[in-house]
C-alpha cells in the first residue's frame, strides 16, 4: 500500500509538473504573439505619422491657393488642388481588438491605443467634412463669400487637429517603442 501511494504521488506529481510546463508554454505563446501585434500597431503608427505630415503640408498648399483665390492673387486663375487624404491604416488595431491582446497591456497604454485609434476615426470623419465643403466651393465655382471664409476656417481647424494628433501620436510611439525595447528614430 505505501508503495502503492509513492507512484500513485510520483505519477500525480509527473501531470501537475506537465500542466505546468504546457501552461508556461501558452503564456509565452502569448505574449510572443501580443509583442509580435504591438509590433505591427507600432509599424502602423509609423506610416501614419508620415501620412499625417503629408497631409498638413497638402492642407497647408489648399489653404494657401484657396487664400489666393479669395485676394485675387492668382495670375490665370486657374488653381491646382492636389490633396492626397489621410490614408491612415488601423488593421493592426482592428486584429488588436479582434484577439483581445490589448486587455492584457498595461492600463494606461491600452488606453492610449485605443484613444489613438478613437482620434484616428474622428479626423477621417472631420477629413470627409472638409474635402465634400471643398467639392462644392469647387462645383459652385465659390471665389469668395461667406462660404470660402467657412472653408478656409475647416482646413485651418483640421490642420490643427492633425498637427495636435501628431504630436500625441508620437507620444504614443515613443511609449510603444519602449514597451517593446525598440529603438525609436
Amino acid at each position: 500500500m505505501k508503495e502503492y501511494l509513492k507512484q500513485l504521488s510520483i505519477v500525480i506529481l509527473g501531470i501537475l509538473i506537465a500542466f505546468w510546463l504546457s501552461n508556461i508554454g501558452e503564456i509565452y505563446e502569448e505574449r510572443s504573439t501580443q509583442k509580435q501585434l504591438l509590433r505591427t500597431i507600432l509599424n502602423e503608427l509609423k506610416d501614419n505619422n508620415a501620412s499625417i505630415k503629408t497631409s498638413i503640408i497638402s492642407l497647408d498648399s489648399l489653404h494657401m491657393n484657396y487664400l489666393n483665390i479669395q485676394n485675387k492673387t492668382t495670375e490665370s486663375g486657374a488653381v491646382t488642388i492636389n490633396y492626397l487624404g489621410l490614408q491612415l491604416k488601423s488593421i493592426g488595431y482592428e486584429t488588436a481588438k479582434f484577439t483581445g491582446i490589448l486587455k492584457d497591456l498595461d492600463y494606461q497604454l491600452s488606453s492610449k491605443i485605443v484613444g489613438n485609434y478613437e482620434s484616428q476615426n474622428s479626423l477621417e470623419g472631420t477629413e470627409k467634412l472638409v474635402v465634400d465643403e471643398l467639392l462644392v466651393l469647387i462645383k459652385n465655382k465659390i471665389t469668395e463669400g461667406d462660404e470660402l471664409e467657412y472653408f478656409l476656417l475647416q482646413v485651418l481647424n483640421f490642420k490643427n487637429h492633425l498637427v495636435s494628433f501628431d504630436t500625441e501620436q508620437k507620444q504614443l510611439i515613443e511609449d510603444l517603442s519602449v514597451f517593446l525595447g525598440v529603438e525609436h528614430e
